[in-house]
């Protein structure tokens, strides 16, 4: 999410009930099918494939990074199949999120997993020459300026061994709304995993501006026992990134682009596809 937003927001008080965790979505086909249409059903899978890639391509286990790691719902499964990861995330909430994941993690897993709270404009972690940069599920668009994702790119590639590997996804934006919503979007009703509760998310978003930026906002309304319904704000800015603009950005922060793909499964990003799923590799 932004840096700003405080953390008594829905999008982190919601964050793990919203984009559930594969074991979830084996366990639920409601799940199941909601994650698809979300984008996020073979997102874990795809960048347990590339560790495992490029494991038998260095002949060795990669050093791994994840940028805005969250609750850990990728560097947790990367560990447990034992990759070492670093997590960075500016958000002291998303931060206890995994803090209190990891409680009931075994203790192979937890000391795979090393967590630094810091800005990711200003990233400079103490362990570089990473062989993996990870930044999953739209983090890219979060951080909602230009210059500012142009800076991350450039301290992400720093971070890189010589012809280390950038992962990335995004929305594609050709499939975004990018004008601002009449109505309120009822996204989905599910149980919050905190509280046992139901709640339905509501979903807005502005106009797209002249700084290629775009407010999305709504509300959670959880039905709590007694039959009342609390009500929970929450809004983030992201800004869009297009196919070759984003190509244009990782070439001036010091990567060639490999693939671009619209989906995690290889699928060929066109005009339909619900993602931009790239990989690049650092200038050697």
């Amino acid at each position: 999410m932004n840096p700003d937003i405080p953390g008594s927001d829905g999008s982190y008080l919601y964050y793990d009930s919203d984009y559930p965790w594969p074991e979830e979505m084996e366990a639920d086909p409601a799940l199941r099918m909601a994650a698809a249409r979300q984008g996020i059903l073979h997102d874990v899978p795809h960048y347990l494939r590339l560790a495992r890639d490029l494991a038998s391509m260095l002949g060795r286990a990669p050093r791994i990074t994840e940028l805005a790691c969250g609750t850990g719902r990728l560097s947790v499964p990367l560990a447990r199949a034992g990759f070492a990861v670093q997590g960075v995330d500016a958000s002291p909430a998303m931060l206890e999120g995994l803090r209190q994941r990891l409680e009931r993690e075994d203790a192979a897993t937890v000391s795979l997993l090393h967590v630094h709270e810091g800005d990711l404009r200003q990233l400079d972690l103490p362990e570089k020459a990473q062989d993996l940069i990870i930044m999953g599920f739209n983090i890219l668009m979060l951080i909602a300026d230009f210059q500012a994702q142009q800076d991350v790119l450039a301290r992400a590639c720093a971070h890189l061994a010589p012809g280390g590997w950038l992962a990335l996804d995004v929305a594609n934006p050709l499939m975004l709304s990018l004008g601002a919503s009449a109505t309120p979007d009822a996204s989905y009703t599910r149980r919050n995993r905190r509280t046992g509760n139901l709640y339905t998310k509501f979903a807005m978003v502005g106009q797209l501006d002249e700084r290629q930026v775009q407010h999305v906002h709504g509300w959670y309304d959880e039905v709590v026992p007694g039959g009342a319904v609390r009500r929970t704000h929450y809004g983030f800015h992201w800004r869009p990134v297009f196919r070759f603009e984003l190509e244009l950005m990782l070439r001036q922060a010091g990567f060639d682009l490999e693939r671009v793909d619209g989906d995690f499964q290889g699928g060929p990003f066109d005009t339909g596809a619900p993602k931009m799923v790239v990989l690049a590799r650092r200038r050697a």
